[in-house]
C-alpha cells in the first residue's frame, strides 16, 4: 500500500523517517545499464540545487548492487492525474490552480536554465513529472534524462530521449539539444492543461490526434474559444485564455531560435497583460500565433478568432525586462 508508482527503472514508496518526515523513496531496479545513468544523473542534476518549483533530493543511498533516492513527499498527486486520472475525483481543477501549476513549472525550468551553472535541460517535461503539492505548487520532477550544459556550448548532441508529443521537433529530427527544447515541451504541457486533451491521442479522429497541430487548425477556424477542458466549471476569461494560448503557441515554434526563455515565458503567465508580436518581420512562419493586440475584453469568439494569422510571433528581449 506503500507503493506511489512504477517507471521504467524503479519502483517509487511513500515513506517515513526517524524525525516523522514523510518522503518518498526511488528503488532502482539494478546497478546496470541506463539505470545506473539515471540513478547519477539525479544526483548530479539536482543534488545541489534548491527552488520551491523543484522536487528536493533529500538524500540516496549506495550499497552494493542498491541504489536508493529519497525525495520530498509530494502528497496532492501529479499534473497527469489531475487533467487525466484518479485526481479528477478529488475535485474540480480550476483555471487558477491549474495556471498556478504551470507558472511554478515555468519558474523551476527558468531556474535550471538561466540561474545555475551549468544549466540543466530536464529533456522530459511532461504532465507525469510536474508533482502538485496540497497548495498546488507546480514541482518538477524525475531528472533521470536531464543533461548539463555549460555556458561555453550553444547545444549538445545526444541519443533522442523523452515522451512522444511533448519532444520538440529538432531534437527529434537531429539530436541537438538545448534548452530551448524544454521550452518546446513545456508549450505542448501549457496546452495540454488548458484543454484536457493529451499530446498525443489516437483515439480521436485523424485531425485531432495531435494536440499542438489540432490546436492551430481551432485557432485557424474560429474556434479558438472551444478548446478550453470542458470539464471547467468556471471558464477562464477571454484575456486569460487569450493569454495562456498565445504563450502556448511561441512555446511551440518550429524554429527553436524563436521560442522565448523560460524567464519569459514565467513572466508571461503573471502578467494581467496579453502578450503581443513586435516582430512582423516573418510572415512565411509555418506556426499560427494570434494579432490580439486591438482585442477588448469584452471580445466575442469571432472576434478573437479574426485577429489568427499565419505567421510567427516573437518579442525581443528588452520588452521583457
Amino acid at each position: 500500500e506503500n507503493v506511489l508508482g512504477e517507471g521504467g527503472y524503479g519502483v517509487v514508496y511513500r515513506g517515513r523517517l526517524v524525525n516523522g518526515t514523510e518522503v518518498a523513496i526511488k528503488k532502482i531496479f539494478n546497478n546496470m545499464g541506463q539505470a545506473e545513468k539515471e540513478f547519477r544523473v539525479e544526483v548530479e542534476a539536482i543534488g545541489h540545487v534548491r527552488h520551491k518549483n523543484l522536487v528536493r533530493l533529500l538524500g540516496y543511498c549506495v550499497e552494493g548492487v542498491n541504489r536508493m533516492l529519497v525525495y520530498e513527499f509530494v502528497n496532492n498527486g501529479n499534473l497527469e492525474q489531475w487533467l487525466h486520472g484518479a485526481m479528477r475525483q478529488h475535485g474540480v481543477f480550476t483555471w487558477d490552480n491549474r495556471m498556478k501549476v504551470v507558472i511554478g513549472t515555468a519558474k523551476a525550468l527558468a531556474y535550471l536554465h538561466e540561474a545555475i551553472e551549468p544549466k540543466v535541460v530536464h529533456r522530459d517535461i511532461k504532465s507525469s513529472n510536474i508533482l502538485i503539492d496540497d497548495e498546488f505548487n507546480g514541482k518538477v520532477s524525475d531528472f533521470g534524462l536531464a543533461k548539463m550544459l555549460g555556458s561555453d556550448k550553444s547545444h549538445i548532441t545526444t541519443r533522442v530521449m523523452g515522451t512522444f508529443g511533448y519532444v520538440a521537433p529538432e531534437y527529434a529530427n537531429t539530436g541537438m539539444l538545448n534548452e530551448k527544447s524544454d521550452v518546446y515541451s513545456f508549450g505542448v504541457l501549457l496546452l495540454e492543461t488548458v484543454t484536457g486533451r493529451d499530446p498525443v491521442d489516437y483515439s480521436r479522429s485523424a485531425n485531432e490526434v495531435n494536440l499542438v497541430e489540432w490546436l492551430k487548425m481551432m485557432i485557424a477556424n474560429r474556434r479558438a474559444e472551444e478548446v478550453v477542458d470542458p470539464i471547467l466549471e468556471v471558464r477562464p476569461t477571454i484575456r486569460a485564455l487569450k493569454r495562456a494560448l498565445l504563450i502556448a503557441l511561441r512555446c511551440v515554434d518550429p524554429d527553436s531560435e524563436k521560442r522565448p526563455k523560460m524567464g519569459q515565458v514565467a513572466r508571461m503567465l503573471e502578467s494581467e497583460e496579453v502578450p503581443f508580436r513586435e516582430d512582423r518581420r516573418n510572415r512565411r512562419s509555418r506556426t499560427g500565433s494570434m494579432d490580439i493586440e486591438s482585442i477588448t475584453e469584452g471580445s466575442n469568439s469571432a472576434e478573437f478568432a479574426s485577429k489568427v494569422e499565419r505567421t510567427g510571433s516573437s518579442r525581443s528581449d528588452r520588452s521583457q525586462s
